[in-house]
């Protein structure tokens, strides 16, 4: 397993719950005639609809997304990886691309400038331990982003300094990479997620490969973030739940963080909650880390047996921003400013703020939306088509593929996860200017090796 930007439950981005009570007899009765009795529904919110007490903002009507998906379409991905095999329409899409969504992990890199100005090695971990749990406070939008055309790319200014490139590196399977950087850390990250799709949910595998360099200390960790569980996709309140183990390795120091995200248990017990702790390279228990991870995340100095030690103070490490009330898609504040093209400076041509499609959509103008998300589609397959009538090969601009590099404790083999590099040329080209976002939103996008075919 490796990373996405979250971890992050790539595919489909951050998740929303989308509202519903618990179904009826009835209901039950209609959906057995449509074929969708055999199907699980797990709603974590169900005692409190009983209870007339608030849930969540409700979404997508269940009807449409019994449509969306269609009961021979349905039976038949039963079991699969459907990362890139469905094409779906977009009234159940966001107006945002899986690059901007590995971007989100961007939001909180302050935290990573902290870390880098601690002195006392744990307490540095610990910081760092702090922002590999934030994107997931970002990890509760249930659409589907647009899937990005080969040679996208998405780039960002962001914190203290931080510069943000990412590229799609492979269409088949579906990769990007990423690499950010400013005066206190360096961060890589190659995201090839999959999933597994179980008739009322979607098991999501972020595999991939996260690397974290301080620069003061000069360490690098690796990341292998939990798993994740889309609830009720078809019937019932459409949910997010993250599980497992999330490992943390300095391989500098021989230093590891594991944190166990709970699975929500009945009637929401447990949900998001998750704990563990920073280890010595002995395997002593050194911080204890608790949280929710859509909420916070808290740090004390422990002893050997875990329990904090006498008189530690209980750091709030970090904090989830406040999310707008009411958002149709529920984006975060941060999701909305990678989404912006205000106040920016010019991105490249294949920058995602560009398409068509997506900017369509964030218009509400569906209609045009999927006539234009069809058409980078269909160019995207004509140009599959010239490259093998020439014989030539893709190249992304950005990033390089390394054939034998060197793997840390707990990577995923190449074979799962190629390597993918920052060049660093990007970071040489001139300093855009900045440009009106009426030049920029849906303006100009060109991420392709043949230009002149379009």
């Amino acid at each position: 397993m490796g990373d996405t930007a979250s971890g992050d439950a790539t595919l489909f981005g951050t998740l929303r719950q989308w509202g519903g009570s618990v179904m009826t007899f009835a209901q039950q009765s209609i959906n057995s005639l449509m074929g969708w009795e055999d199907l699980e529904v797990v709603d974590p919110e169900a005692e409190k609809a009983k209870k007339g007490e608030e849930t969540e903002a409700s979404g997508l009507l269940e009807q449409e997304r019994k449509q969306a998906w269609g009961t021979k379409q349905f039976q038949q991905y039963i079991g699969a990886d459907v990362t890139s095999l469905l094409s779906v329409p977009v009234w159940i899409m966001e107006p945002f691309t899986i690059l901007q969504k590995a971007a989100e992990i961007m939001e909180y890199t302050d935290l990573l400038d902290k870390a880098d100005t601690t002195e006392d090695e744990f307490d540095r971990f610990a910081w760092v331990a702090a922002y590999c749990v934030s994107p997931f406070g970002a990890a509760e939008r249930a659409w589907k982003p647009f899937n990005p055309i080969l040679g996208e790319t998405f780039e960002l200014e962001v914190g203290d300094g931080v510069r943000y490139l990412a590229e799609q590196v492979s269409h088949h399977p579906p990769i990007c990479a990423a690499h950010a950087e400013n005066s206190h850390f360096k961060y890589d990250l190659v995201s090839a997620p999959t999933t597994r799709f179980l008739g009322n949910s979607l098991e999501v595998y972020p595999y991939g490969r996260t690397r974290i360099t301080l620069v003061r200390s000069g360490e690098v960790f690796t990341l292998v973030p939990p798993n994740a569980m889309v609830h009720n996709i078809v019937i019932g309140r459409t949910w997010v739940d993250a599980y497992g183990p999330m490992t943390i390795n300095c391989i500098t120091s021989g230093a590891k963080c594991r944190l166990e995200f709970k699975a929500c248990g009945w009637f929401g017990y447990g949900r998001y909650e998750f704990e563990g702790f920073v280890y010595d390279k002995e395997g002593t228990k050194r911080v204890k880390l608790t949280g929710k991870w859509n909420q916070y995340v808290d740090a004390v100095r422990c002893d050997a047996t875990g329990a904090p030690q006498a008189g530690a103070e209980v750091r709030h490490m970090w904090t989830c921003t406040p999310k707008p009330v009411n958002d149709y898609y529920s984006f975060t504040q941060f999701a909305h400013r990678l989404n912006s093209s205000e106040g920016i400076r010019a991105p490249l041509p294949s920058d995602s703020r560009r398409r068509p499609d997506r900017a369509k959509l964030a218009a509400g103008e569906m209609g045009s939306a999927g006539s234009e998300k069809v058409r980078l589609e269909e160019m995207q397959r004509a140009e599959r088509r010239e490259r093998d009538k020439r014989s030539d090969k893709w190249t992304p601009r950005w990033f390089r593929k390394v054939e034998a590099p060197q793997l840390y404790e707990g990577e995923l083999e190449l074979s799962k996860v190629p390597y993918w590099e920052f060049t660093g040329d990007y970071l040489k080209l001139p300093v855009a200017e900045h440009a009106a976002a009426t030049t920029i939103n849906g303006k100009g996008f060109c991420p392709w090796q043949y230009p002149d075919m379009h």
